[in-house]
C-alpha cells in the first residue's frame, strides 16, 4: 500500500466530512463550532472504544505467547494501547485543517491536554487490565462488552452536544463517565479550560481503576494460564 497507514487517517476525515454538515443540520448547531465537536469526539472516541474492546480479548489472542513465557502481562495491555494511541496520533493530521477551516481559536490551554492524555491513559490502561481478566475468564463477555460500549457512542456527546438535552434528560451527561473524559480531552484543544468538576470525577475514576486492577491481577494472575 502506498498510503499504509493513511488510509486510516483518510477514512476517519471523509466519515467527519459526511457527518459534520449533516448532524449539524439535523441538531442546528453552529456548523462551525460543531464540526471541530465533532472532529475531536470522533478521533478520541475511537482511541477509547478500539482500546477498550480489544483489550477483552488481548489474553487469548496471546495464549500461546503467554503459556510458553512469564512476561508481565500489562504489556499485552500496553501493546493495545500503544497501537491504539499510534492510531489517534495519525488520525490527529485531520485537526489541523479543522482549525484553519472553522477559525478555531488555539491558546495556552491547549497544553491541559498533557495531563488530560496522561489521565486518560492511566484509567484506560487499567481499565483494559480489568476487562482483559473478566473476558479471559468469561468468554461470552467480550460481544457484551463491545454493545456496551457502542450503546455510550450514542448517548454520550460526540454526534451531539449537551447543551442540545433538554432540562429532564441530563442525566446522559451527569452519570456518564465517558462524557468527562471526552470534555477534559476535547476541551482544551478547543480554546476552553474543563471544569473542576470534570478534573475530579476523571482523577477519582483513574485512581479506582488503577487500585482495582491492581488487586484484580494480584488476585488472579496465576490463574489466568489456566483459563486460555
Amino acid at each position: 500500500s502506498v498510503l499504509g497507514p493513511f488510509w486510516i487517517t483518510i477514512s476517519m476525515g471523509v466519515t467527519i466530512s459526511a457527518m459534520g454538515p449533516l448532524y449539524g443540520s439535523l441538531f442546528s448547531s453552529g456548523s462551525e463550532n460543531f464540526i471541530m465537536h465533532l472532529t475531536l469526539g470522533m478521533i478520541f472516541w475511537a482511541f477509547l472504544s478500539a482500546t477498550i474492546n480489544e483489550s477483552c480479548g488481548i489474553f487469548n489472542e496471546s495464549a500461546s505467547i503467554i503459556k510458553q513465557s512469564d512476561l508481565p502481562l500489562y504489556l499485552y495491555i500496553l501493546r493495545v494501547f500503544y497501537r491504539q494511541f499510534m492510531i489517534m496520533l495519525h488520525n490527529f493530521i485531520i485537526i489541523p485543517f479543522v482549525i484553519f477551516f472553522t477559525n478555531t481559536s488555539v491558546n495556552l490551554d491547549i497544553l491541559l491536554f498533557i495531563p488530560a492524555i496522561v489521565i486518560t491513559s492511566i484509567s484506560l490502561i487499567s481499565t483494559g487490565m480489568i476487562l482483559a481478566i473478566f473476558c479471559t475468564r468469561y468468554r461470552d463477555m467480550g460481544p457484551v462488552v463491545q454493545s456496551v460500549v457502542t450503546l455510550c457512542f450514542f448517548i454520550t456527546p460526540i454526534i451531539w452536544t449537551s447543551e442540545q438535552l433538554p432540562k429532564g434528560r441530563k442525566e446522559f451527561v451527569d452519570y456518564n463517565i465517558f462524557y468527562y473524559f471526552m470534555e477534559m480531552l476535547r476541551k482544551p484543544l478547543m480554546g476552553t479550560v474543563p471544569d473542576v468538576t470534570i478534573w475530579f470525577y476523571t482523577i477519582i475514576t483513574s485512581i479506582i481503576m488503577l487500585m482495582v486492577s491492581t488487586l484484580v491481577l494480584t488476585k488472579y494472575r496465576s490463574r489466568i494460564v489456566y483459563w486460555l
